[in-house]
């Protein structure tokens, strides 16, 4: 995703952590939103994630 992608993302992140049941789901929500900020502040950069 690029940069105008990650901030768009940043936005539902609030939402997500509504849903999130323990500690875990939130550190790694937390750690998305650190990475999805740094793309959306960064122009030209992208944020690309491994599949599963």
């Amino acid at each position: 995703m690029n940069e105008q992608e990650a901030a768009a993302a940043l936005g539902e992140i609030h939402s997500l952590r509504q849903g999130c049941g323990d500690e875990r789901q939130l550190a790694a929500l937390d750690d998305l939103a650190t990475m999805l900020e740094q793309c959306a502040a960064t122009p030209d950069s992208y944020l690309w994630f491994a599949g599963d």
